[in-house]
């Protein structure tokens, strides 16, 4: 089965949006922002939490590295659950600028378990 739950969010700091959440055998996250216009930009940083506003920034904390030039990025997610993000510009010096606004969603991608017990009964046997 596959279901899509489109989700939009308004920009505030970088332009950051959820622009939708497909369910598949991996699910996907796909996030759209406005690009920064730097010149000396690097790229972004996309973090991710499960309690808002409560994230640990740099380099090696960070679930997706995104090149500069490139203003969408697809998260593949293994874990349900209720997830916030935040997206910095980073330079070429490695300055971090601090975070966009947050963007939240709920991540159901995983089908429930299949049921058990199930046993035949044939009347009069």
């Amino acid at each position: 089965m596959r279901r899509t739950i489109l989700i939009i969010g308004l920009a505030i700091l970088l332009g950051l949006v959820i622009i939708g959440v497909t369910n598949s055998l991996a699910g996907q996250v796909v996030f759209e922002w406005d690009a920064n216009s730097e010149s000396d930009l690097a790229g972004y940083r996309l973090y991710q939490t499960t309690t808002p506003g409560q994230y640990v920034y740099g380099r090696d904390n960070a679930v997706g590295i995104i090149p500069v030039g490139t203003e969408t990025f697809t998260l593949i997610m293994d874990v349900d659950g209720e997830f916030w993000w935040v997206l910095t510009a980073y330079d070429t010096a490695e300055n971090e600028s601090g975070p966009s606004n947050e963007v939240t969603t709920v991540v159901n991608f995983k089908p429930p378990s299949p049921p058990t017990g199930c046993v035949l009964r044939i009347p009069g046997q």
